[in-house]
């Protein structure tokens, strides 16, 4: 389909059922601006997306159309009307680096090592202060001892 068939079916099948672009816009409750806009096919004036499709549903639904094909009929012409602007570089979102996985993995490894060391340490010094600690600081005193006698 080239260029200029989908709007100008458009307005044909309006024009057809003497239909003006007013009863339209309150019966759809679709901008005129909008209408025109979908009859000359200057897609950047539209709102895009599904709402595009909506308007071209309610406009055929309306006209007494086949809906299906209509749609069918938009999105050809979009298509051709896209396909003739520049195409868009793919936007992606750019993947982290592959060394933050590595430093993440490097730096656990490095924490678990100090870790351990630490708590080597703490036992070891732990284990040599219970060996060297004095006798019980808090013992009772001692009595001294006196000779029993025997007799």
């Amino acid at each position: 389909m080239a260029r200029g068939n989908f709007g100008e079916r458009l307005k044909r099948e309006r024009e057809l059922r003497e239909v003006s672009m007013e009863e339209i816009t309150s019966a759809t409750r679709i901008g005129p601006r909008f209408l025109e806009a979908l009859e000359n096919e200057d897609w950047e004036q539209l709102p895009g997306g599904v709402f595009n499709r909506g308007f071209v549903r309610s406009v055929a639904r309306y006209l007494g159309l086949d809906e299906e094909a209509f749609l069918a009929e938009y999105d050809l012409a979009r298509n051709t009307h896209s396909q003739q602007e520049s195409p868009r570089p793919e936007e992606r979102i750019p993947s982290p680096p592959k060394w933050v996985p590595l430093a993440l993995v490097v730096g656990a490894v490095l924490i678990l090592i100090v870790l351990i060391t630490a708590g080597i340490y703490g036992w070891r010094y732990y284990r040599a202060r219970k060996t060297h600690a004095p006798a019980s600081s808090y013992a009772a005193p001692s009595r001294p001892q006196t000779p029993t006698m025997l007799t």
